[in-house]
């Protein structure tokens, strides 16, 4: 039988079926722990063969970020061959680093100023270790303003009722949305949010799931975070994380006042893709919240 790690030069000692494996299993065929004979903890990752290419970009785009001092990346390891997959008995496979993280407290960190603090830290380090960087895109852009509108048609025809609740929001945002495309850019995770960090204590210890990252408009990452921790619970808009971490954004990067401008908007604008998988899942409960926080949020601006 095949050993697991021996594209990678090394020898599998046993597997960790007790280990809890952090981040979307969606992002994989299949996932496991598995200790090599020097003690090292390690992620295998069976992927896609539609994957491959994706993969690649993103393995390639953390070593360069690596290289250029970002910290709290788990690098995909290269094989003895030099590839960042693996054909194992036909089969493409990714091996990174298992990172044992803390647990994250629901819902009460969203009052933790410190986890703020280290959350807005790491993306004042990725802008500045991804600029003017030769990184692949990933996954292409989409347009978030084509992206809602045509959510919005269908649900005017399958879900009448629904519809009636995001017309008036609708109608309060497409026309800023408009001016999303003319934003500058930045290179960003593309969905940074509180679980996708591997916490060590309050701090920020690893960030994982980077299938969405590439060049986007540079509140992209922001406004990600604040809507989902505003969506866990929305008194954490003015007190403790997202307070703090606005404010070491605003110190420390260089996002521009056009960035600024349109965040309150962005911000519920990225919904949409919440509100598309409510209305699949046929999950109501969770559509009338994500509709009523939208709502909150448009008050607010």
């Amino acid at each position: 039988m095949v050993d697991a790690l021996e594209p990678w030069g090394r020898k599998t000692f046993r597997r960790h079926t007790e280990k809890n494996i952090p981040g979307s299993p969606a992002r994989a065929l299949s996932r496991s722990v598995i200790e090599d004979t020097q003690n090292n903890l390690w992620l295998s990752e069976r992927i896609a063969s539609k994957q491959l290419s994706q993969r690649t970009a993103i393995s390639r785009n953390l070593q360069v970020l690596h290289d250029s001092g970002l910290e709290h990346i788990l690098l995909y390891q290269q094989t003895v061959e030099g590839t960042y997959v693996a054909d194992l008995m036909g089969l493409p496979w990714q091996l990174s680093p298992f990172y044992e993280s803390d647990l994250l407290p629901q819902p009460e960190f969203v009052y933790d100023e410190e986890r703020g603090e280290s959350l807005a830290e790491f993306i004042c380090s990725l802008r500045k270790h991804s600029n003017e960087k030769q990184l692949e895109q990933g996954k292409p852009p989409f347009d978030l303003l084509e992206y809602a509108t045509t959510l919005v048609k269908t649900t005017a025809e399958r879900e009448p009722k629904v519809f009636e609740r995001i017309e008036p929001i609708c109608k309060k945002i497409f026309p800023k949305m408009e001016k999303f495309t003319s934003l500058p850019v930045a290179f960003c995770h593309g969905d940074f949010h509180p679980l996708n960090i591997l916490w060590r204590g309050k701090n920020v210890g690893a960030v994982i799931d980077w299938e969405f990252s590439g060049m986007r408009p540079e509140i992209y990452d922001v406004a990600n975070i604040i809507g989902c921790v505003g969506f866990e619970n929305p008194e954490g808009l003015n007190f403790g994380l997202i307070p703090q971490f606005l404010k070491v954004l605003k110190s420390e990067t260089d996002i521009s006042a056009e960035g600024y401008a349109m965040l309150p908007f962005f911000i519920p604008a990225l919904r949409f893709a919440w509100l598309s998988e409510w209305l699949r899942k046929k999950d109501w409960e969770m559509l009338s919240m994500e509709l009523d926080f939208m709502a909150i949020l448009l008050e607010r601006i």
